[in-house]
């Protein structure tokens, strides 16, 4: 595209980019005519930066607390044009097992996001006990998000779901816990909880997930076998630790946005990591550990957690494999002021109605050093 003055082409310039916000530009000069050169923005290398591809979400265990939280971010993130979330087609998905589950989601979507709500259409119950079942629900999608030990309840299989007799029963899993709720299978019984993460995964591999996001839940003692599975199933991963004790922030809203100076840090895997001489399926967790190990131990709201899985969705490249260590040093607080103990106070009044969450750019910048 040519013009004869530089101010026009450079205001035009400026418009497009705020408008679409995909796009940079160049100025150059082309004898005596000046071209404007779009060229794609370098900030994300997530499904943010391609708007237009959209992608569909899945989200196991999310009548949790967590699960819900990180379902209510992506179901906002949907919405708003610029972060290639899909949604439609039933995206954002939630896998539950019963319609417990589901009642659990809606309570908390209705609560923290403003009376959002999930249809039918966008919950699937689902056998978690058979691989067959899982893909099933989620063939077609492109992204998961995983716990790898989540909060067991035992109830009644729902009427007209995948119910053989009226009083057959099921285990219901919560990402990463319910409250008010007590597990009837301990955290410890590790048969369960590993055929529950093997068949998820296994699920997600034969129904041609690009890229499953795995959380570290606190009941995690080992790491290492939740690893292996994931190496073995030679899918790309963003592998997520919180240091510090998780807690819910009582009366959370969406517009309370992020909460704690987040320090996040992690590093990336060779795409070729499992073929390297002398690699065992599962040895990059012991990276991990020694990585992590002495970092601050701050109590990090589990909203914020939520803010993470989805920004990384949006920020990180699909085609590799990384691990995230997430933890908080305090409350937020204002980037211009010397005085730490200051909470963060916005330099205006901030509108959500653009922002899935509020102040979720701070969490794009930290993650911005992260290939």
């Amino acid at each position: 595209m040519f013009v004869q003055k530089p101010a026009i082409l450079l205001s035009t310039a400026m418009l497009i980019l705020a408008i679409s916000h995909v796009a940079c530009f160049s100025i150059q000069p082309a004898g005596k005519q000046w071209r404007l050169t779009l060229q794609p923005l370098q900030m994300s290398k997530g499904c943010a930066a391609k708007p237009f591809d959209k992608k569909k979400v899945a989200i196991f265990g999310a009548g949790g607390y967590l699960g819900s939280t990180i379902y209510g971010f992506l179901q906002r993130a949907s919405s708003i044009y610029g972060t290639g979330i899909s949604g439609v087609s039933s995206s954002p998905r939630a896998i539950c097992a019963t319609a417990t589950g589901f009642d659990s989601l809606n309570k908390l979507l209705g609560r923290s996001f403003k009376l959002a709500f999930a249809s039918e259409n966008f919950i699937r119950l689902t056998n978690m006990q058979e691989m067959e079942s899982i893909e099933a629900r989620i063939r077609g999608y492109d992204a998961a998000v995983i716990g790898t030990i989540c909060q067991l309840e035992k109830r009644p299989i729902t009427g007209g779901s995948y119910d053989v007799t009226p009083n057959d029963k099921t285990l219901e899993f919560y990402l990463d816990n319910r409250n008010m709720v007590e597990a009837t299978v301990a955290d410890d019984d590790m048969d369960v909880h590993f055929t529950l993460f093997q068949n998820s995964i296994d699920a997600c591999k034969a129904a041609g997930i690009e890229h499953v996001v795995v959380i570290e839940t606190p009941a995690t003692k080992d790491s290492k076998p939740f690893a292996k599975i994931i190496d073995e199933s030679g899918i790309n991963f963003t592998y997520i630790h919180a240091s510090g004790e998780l807690e819910n922030t009582k009366f959370y809203t969406f517009e309370e946005g992020i909460q704690s100076d987040l320090d996040v840090q992690g590093f990336t895997l060779p795409n070729d990591h499992t073929t390297k001489n002398g690699y065992k399926s599962g040895d990059w967790s012991d990276s991990f550990v020694d990585d992590i190990r002495g970092n601050v131990k701050e109590n990090v709201p589990r909203e914020d957690l939520a803010a993470v899985v989805v920004q990384s969705l949006l920020s990180l490249d699909w085609n590799r494999s990384r691990c995230i260590d997430i933890s908080s040093v305090g409350p937020l607080t204002r980037e211009d002021d010397s005085s730490a103990d200051k909470p963060y106070v916005p330099a205006k009044i901030l509108k959500s109605d653009k922002d899935w969450c509020m102040k979720s750019e701070i969490l794009a910048e930290k993650m911005s050093i992260i290939d």
